[in-house]
């Protein structure tokens, strides 16, 4: 079964340890790409939200793709980051 659907992961203010329970299930879904997402004060989130799943699945996972910009919300521009991961091996 071929899976083409995006997952994204947007990093709120919730604990960290339930992103990461999220990515989880995604994977053993069968799902191979994940994109986690931080704006504005979440990038930071986002990123570690990444390190720490780099620290506990190790070559489990590969980085894709890291995407920075900024969108229009409102009258103000607000920066994001995307981190695109994919699950390797089985």
């Amino acid at each position: 079964m071929s899976e083409t659907r995006m997952y994204r992961i947007s990093v709120g203010r919730r604990a960290l340890s339930e992103y990461l329970a999220s990515i989880a299930i995604i994977f053993n879904q069968g799902a191979k790409t994940v994109v986690i997402r931080g704006n504005g004060e979440n990038i930071y989130r986002a990123v570690n939200l990444y390190n720490i799943l780099k620290s506990r699945l190790g070559d489990g996972i590969r980085l894709l793709n890291v995407r920075i910009g900024s969108e229009r919300r409102g009258f103000r521009y607000v920066p994001y980051i995307e981190i695109e991961v994919e699950r390797v091996g089985s």
